[in-house]
């Protein structure tokens, strides 16, 4: 973070450190409300969780590999909707402060600097639709992970980017997306004018223009791209969706990308070998008549002990 403003003197270095300080309390909340008690369920191929309990990892794909390709888009159009709103405001500092954070988003391509790869849980077992969409129209598996993998107790970020992982409840509909960003939007103008107002000599020595690109840089780093990751249409309400997210630069994704199929994926690693973690494992109820035999002796062969098998009765076409 202090890459982005480290030329500001230190009186102004407050406001985004402030702003930082703010947006992590955020997200740990976020991460706290979102922190479930009982299992999370992912919907998968064969490869799909042989790959995953064989390396203990998750496979978390890029968010461009998404089920809707525009959701990202339909949050920051949102985003965009509401600062200028804000720009529209009285106060010299928060109008130019939304034009500039405006400009910066609209000429610049957040997938060109950075990178986001998501894991996707649902609320449902044994759910019809997810069974239809992700379980390959009931012929794959249901996998039920532990609560306890979903905790969010890192505050630091490791210097490994696919160990920084994110929990975060997707939330759905017009109303909602926009009442998260006008909530981080007003905070950030307020703090951007309360600094720039009791410190206006020092503005003026460094420039307005670069106090405030400061400052938007770092509503964009540290909330833009979280909320437009966990916002989508409503029309998709009832996937219920818990997601693991991992965001960095591109750089440091580097030697960790791996292709499954057309799509580009990262692993993370998860002790999903500790009793307990792995809940369950439901075959769907097209799969061969061996599936569960199958993946008894693959969970016997990779160290899984006590991991109950079963199969769907929910059968799709």
């Amino acid at each position: 973070m202090t890459e982005r403003f480290e030329l500001l003197p230190e009186a102004l270095q407050g406001a985004p450190k402030e702003l930082d300080e703010w947006s992590r309390l955020q997200l740990l909340a976020d991460q706290n409300a979102t922190t479930p008690n009982f299992p999370l369920f992912h919907y998968t191929n064969e490869a799909g969780i042989r790959g995953i309990l064989s390396s203990s990892k998750l496979w978390c794909f890029s968010h461009l590999h998404q089920t809707d390709r525009t959701e990202f888009a339909y949050s920051l159009d949102i985003a965009k909707e509401v600062i200028q709103e804000i720009s529209r405001s009285d106060d010299r500092v928060t109008h130019f402060f939304a034009l500039c954070l405006l400009d910066l988003i609209n000429n610049n391509s957040f997938t060109e600097t950075f990178e986001f790869y998501l894991f996707s849980l649902s609320l449902h077992r044994d759910d019809p639709r997810q069974w239809a969409e992700f379980g390959r129209r009931s012929s794959g598996f249901c996998l039920g992970f532990s609560p306890t993998l979903f905790q969010p107790d890192e505050h630091e970020l490791k210097p490994m980017a696919n160990e920084n992982l994110f929990v975060g409840k997707v939330i759905y509909g017009e109303e909602a997306i926009r009442a998260r960003h006008s909530h981080v939007f007003a905070k950030a103008a307020e703090i951007t004018s309360r600094f720039a107002n009791n410190n206006r000599e020092l503005v003026q020595q460094v420039k307005p223009s670069a106090y405030l690109s400061a400052m938007a840089k770092e509503v964009i780093a540290s909330q833009l791209v979280w909320n437009c990751l966990t916002g989508k249409k409503l029309k998709y309400q009832d996937e219920r969706e818990i997601r693991f997210l991992i965001m960095n630069i591109r750089a440091r994704f580097d030697g960790l990308r791996k292709s499954f199929g057309e799509k580009t994926y990262i692993e993370a690693p998860m002790p999903l070998k500790l009793p307990g973690s792995v809940t369950e494992i439901i075959v769907g109820a097209n799969a061969p008549a061996d599936a569960e035999a199958q993946i008894n002796a693959f969970l016997s062969e990779h160290g899984y002990s006590g991991v109950p098998v079963s199969r769907s009765r929910v059968r799709t076409t």
